[in-house]
C-alpha cells in the first residue's frame, strides 16, 4: 500500500508535534506488522486451504486495496521445507518473457526458443518435489498487464498429467483489469481451472477506524487523536481504500501541524479533502 513519503524535516516535525517514535500511514510495513482486516484474514485463510488442493488462484481488487502486502504476510508464513514460493513482479507481457522470468527464479538458463523453454520449466516443475523436496508456488502480482498469449501459458503450465498430480500452484493477482482479460473467450480454459477465489474487499467503517487507531499507536501516539467523525470523513472519501485512507490521513496529519492544532477533527479533515485536487468535487 504505497503512501506519499514525506522530507526527513517534514517527519521529524510531525513526530515532535504528537510525540510520535515512528511515522504513522508511512510506505512499506512489514508484512508481520499489517493491520489485520476481516477481508484480508478471509484471504489468507483462503489461501492457505487452497494449498491443499493446488493448482490455479485468483486474487483481484482495485488499486489500493491492499493485495501486495496481504499476499506478502501469506507467503511469510509459509514453511520454507513445504513450499519454495517465487514472488514475480513487473511481470513480462510476452509469452517469451514471461517465460524467461519463470526460467530465472527456478534456476534454468533461458533458452532461444518458447517452446524449449516451456518444456524445460515443465520437466523442472514436475520433477521440483522429488528433486528438491517442496512444493513450488509462483505468486504473479499486479498481474492486470498480462495479455491473453501469457496468460494461456499458466493453464498449460498448470495442466495435470494423467496422473492427476498438480507439480506446481500458481497465484494470479490483479485489478479488474486482469479480471476483464481472463473473460475473454480464448482463456474459458484458464478459467475453468481457479480452485480458489477472493475478491479483496475495502474496509468497512469499522475496520477503517480501527486501521486508522492502529497506525496511530504503533506509532506511538494517541489512538484518539482522531475524532471518531473525522474518521468517517475520511472513509467516505477514500471508500475504504488502505492506500487512500493512509493519504488523506497523512495531510490531514500535516494539516493539523500546520495549523498548530493538536488532534485532527471533521472540520479539518473535510478542508484536506476540498482542497485536495485528486478528491475534492
Amino acid at each position: 500500500m504505497n503512501t506519499p513519503t514525506l522530507p526527513l524535516p517534514q517527519q521529524k516535525r510531525l513526530r515532535a508535534h504528537f510525540a510520535f517514535t515512528g511515522l504513522p500511514f508511512r510506505k512499506g510495513v512489514a508484512a508481520n506488522a499489517m493491520f489485520d482486516s476481516t477481508s484480508q484474514r478471509e484471504l489468507r485463510h483462503g489461501l492457505v486451504l487452497w494449498l491443499e488442493l493446488d493448482g490455479l488462484a485468483l486474487v483481484s481488487g482495485p488499486p489500493g486495496v491492499g493485495k501486495s502486502i496481504c499476499l506478502r504476510r501469506f507467503v511469510d508464513d509459509l514453511p520454507d521445507d513445504r513450499f519454495a514460493v517465487h514472488r514475480v513482479g513487473q511481470i513480462p507481457t510476452t509469452p517469451n518473457g514471461f517465460l524467461r522470468a519463470l526460467c530465472r527464479h527456478v534456476g534454468l538458463r533461458p533458452r532461444l526458443h518458447a517452446a524449449d523453454m516451456f518444456d524445460d520449466l515443465q520437466a523442472t516443475l514436475r520433477g521440483h518435489r522429488d528433486a528438491r523436496g517442496t512444493h513450488p508456488v509462483f505468486v504473479l502480482d499486479d498481474a492486470e498487464g498480462m495479455r491473453v498469449p501469457t496468460l494461456d501459458l499458466v493453464r498449460r503450465l498448470t495442466a495435470a498429467d494423467l496422473d492427476g498430480q498438480h507439480h506446481v500452484s500458481i497465484l494470479l493477482s490483479g485489478t479488474e483489469q486482469l479480471v476483464r482479460t481472463l473473460q475473454d473467450p480464448q482463456l474459458e480454459p484458464l478459467c475453468g481451472r481457479f480452485a480458489y477465489t477472493h475478491a479483496l474487499r475495502s474496509y468497512g467503517l469499522e475496520d477503517a477506524k480501527n486501521y486508522v487507531r492502529f497506525h496511530l499507536e504503533a506509532a506511538g501516539g494517541s489512538g484518539t487523536l482522531f475524532q471518531d467523525r473525522a474518521v468517517t470523513a475520511i472513509f467516505h472519501a477514500s471508500g475504504g481504500l488502505p492506500r487512500r485512507i493512509n493519504q488523506l490521513a497523512l495531510q490531514a496529519l500535516v494539516e493539523a501541524v500546520v495549523r498548530g492544532v493538536d488532534g485532527v477533527d471533521e472540520a479539518l479533515v473535510k478542508r484536506v479533502i476540498h482542497a485536495h485536487p485528486l478528491y475534492r468535487t
